[in-house]
């Protein structure tokens, strides 16, 4: 405030006038697509940045709230504008909804997550099945959003995978359906729609003999997705973000991200939900490791995307909200500022 008042009587300057600066030094300060622009960082024709990690969130509404201000509410308390606004649907249910859209058409990009079936196999629905509905969704998706968006078609299927001939949800069936329902989306003209395959990238599928028939092919995907969490019962908390980003056990398996990095090396990454828990016995744990984010995220330059997944859990141990204490929050707010999320417009 004395420099403020310094800075007036020196140069003369209007209070209004400086009121005026205040709020356009903070409004850049929030919105990290100022910097970026001037920066010159810019998204690709696949939402790949060319400069730093896109970060994001799934938004859990609290007591009061709707989807679209507990989003904003996130934001506000992380300190930053988020480039991705995650959301799930399912079934016939039309989207974006109009919350979706009133955030995209305010710089940010949409990654929506859908499960087509509506009660039916994957193998009805690779059969067509489900065209009607289907159908009307793209017609949908053509009319409403113009911009580009990420489209993952049911994610972590490797969870549901039913390893028997006849089931309805074998791996191969889920590859068909993912392609049937992009060939449909792609015949209805939609062109703006950037194809995520969402994995759970956990060791104990990955190492199915069926696993790799899930990979639809590379013309079906422009992104690999993964969901990395670190809580007492998930994984355990051995280590800090590297254990997040490549949890393993044993020699036989060398953690997620390794796997897709050699498997499809030529397809950014990105965390399609990520999340620390608190760990028991330590204040410490959660906070450091997101402060160590920006220092040791370079290791791993095919992560393109983190997308954090701010829902609460009935037990403090699997809770990953980035505010279960105030240490978490600051330390969550201290990675954003890391310089390592990139700020460009989406």
């Amino acid at each position: 405030m004395n420099h403020a008042r310094s800075f007036r009587r020196h140069l003369a300057i209007p209070a209004a006038c400086l009121l005026a600066i205040s709020s356009l030094v903070a409004a850049a300060i929030q919105d990290r697509s100022v910097t970026a622009a001037a920066a010159g960082c810019s998204l690709s024709k696949k939402l790949t940045p060319s400069c730093g990690i896109l970060s994001g969130a799934f938004v859990a509404p609290r007591a009061g709230e709707s989807q679209q201000t507990a989003f904003t509410r996130f934001e506000r308390q992380v300190g930053a504008k988020q480039q991705i606004v995650h959301a799930y649907h399912r079934g016939t249910q039309l989207f974006p909804r109009p919350w979706e859209l009133a955030l995209a058409s305010k710089g940010r990009t949409l990654f929506l997550n859908w499960k087509p079936e509506a009660g039916r196999t994957w193998a009805q629905v690779a059969a067509g099945k489900s065209d009607s509905y289907i159908n009307k969704e793209a017609a949908y998706l053509k009319t409403h959003l113009h911009k580009k968006f990420f489209l993952t078609i049911h994610h972590e299927p490797e969870n549901e995978v039913v390893a028997k001939k006849g089931s309805g949800y074998t791996a191969t069936d889920y590859r068909r359906m993912y392609r049937h329902v992009v060939d449909r989306i792609r015949a209805a003209g939609v062109t703006n729609a950037v194809f995520v395959m969402n994995y759970m990238g956990a060791q104990n599928q990955m190492t199915k003999s069926w696993f790799t028939s899930l990979w639809p092919g590379a013309d079906y995907v422009d992104w690999v997705a993964y969901d990395p969490y670190v809580t007492p019962e998930l994984n355990g908390q051995r280590g800090g973000f590297p254990w997040l980003v490549n949890a393993h056990w044993g020699s036989e398996f060398k953690g997620a991200y390794n796997w897709f990095a050699k498997h499809y090396p030529k397809k950014p990454m990105m965390f399609a939900e990520w999340g620390v828990a608190e760990k028991p016995g330590s204040q410490t744990y959660k906070p450091s490791l997101f402060k160590s984010v920006p220092k040791l995220v370079g290791n791993y330059p095919k992560i393109k995307a983190m997308v954090y997944f701010d829902v609460p859990r009935e037990s403090a141990s699997r809770n990953v909200q980035v505010d279960t204490t105030k240490s978490s929050l600051s330390a969550y707010k201290t990675m954003m500022d890391g310089h390592v999320f990139s700020s460009a417009p989406g």
